[in-house]
Formats: C-alpha cells, structure tokens, sequence
C-alpha cells in the first residue's frame, strides 16, 4: 500500500470516527443541571410551580445566593480533605479524627443550606402555588441527585 492509500484511508477513517463522536454527544448527552436553556431542575422548578416573571427574578436571585453558599463550602470541604489526606503519613489520629468531624459537621451545614434554600423558594409561592410546591417536595431528591454512573458487568 503506498502512501497516498494510506492518507486516504487515514483521512476517511477520521471523518467518520469524528461524525460517530459528534453524534454520540449530541444524542447520549444527560440533562445538564445547568442555568436558564437547559431542562435542568431550575426550569423544572419553574414550570412545576407556574412562577410568575417576578417571582422567576426573585428565584433567580435565590439560586445566585445559593450557589454561592455551596461554593464556599464545598472549598472548605476541599479544603479541609487536602489537610486529611496530609495525615495519611502521621500516626496521631485525632488530627484525623478531628477533621473528619469538622467535615462532617460542613456536611450538614451543606444540607442545611440546601433544605432553607426551598425553604426560600416555598416563600415565593403563592397560596394557589402552596399545592405545587408540596408535590415538587416529593421529587426534589430526585431532581438534584447526580446522574447514576451505567453499571458495568464483571
């Protein structure tokens, strides 16, 4: 096979790998928990509860506040295993024990803002969203848990 066979059977066999790609990611692609334009559970919310525009101004608001708080501890909690992890080499474990306590308690800090966040946004409901809000309650693990990882057989 001479050379110019090889380039374009090389060439050909790119294209065709980069259309199966592109295919793969447009169609396979899970829900992105992302901002406004995806189905993410901020839309989801939306809809369920037939937010009005000012009410959607306010949760977005809400959303921006939470997010922040998330961040800050989810660093603390990075934070915080980059100093667990430091231990591995000591032998003294109430270092270790210590900070996997203070993990666990920005654990429930974590949770804590997550449950007054629909606190908050069961505020924004008005009396007839009230029953709206109480049926979403019902999904809202759902909603905002990871994507399950497919399972691999042995």
């Amino acid at each position: 096979m001479n050379t110019k066979n090889l380039l374009t059977i090389t060439t050909i066999g790119l294209f065709i790998t980069n259309i199966v790609l592109l295919w793969f990611l447009v169609s396979g692609r899970p829900q992105h928990h992302g901002p406004a334009g995806g189905g993410g559970p901020r839309n989801i919310i939306i809809e369920k509860l037939k937010f009005d525009k000012a009410q959607q101004v306010a949760f977005e608001s809400l959303i921006q506040q939470h997010r922040q708080d998330i961040d800050r501890s989810q660093a603390k909690m990075i934070e915080i295993k980059n100093t667990l992890y430091t231990t591995l080499t000591n032998t003294d474990n109430t270092i270790k024990d210590s900070l996997i306590i203070e993990l666990g308690n920005l654990q429930k800090e974590i949770e804590t803002t997550h449950y007054n966040h629909f606190l908050d946004i069961k505020n924004l409901c008005k009396p007839e969203q009230k029953p709206l809000f109480e049926e979403l309650s019902h999904e809202i693990a759902r909603l905002f848990a990871p994507p399950h990882p497919p399972k691999h057989k042995p």
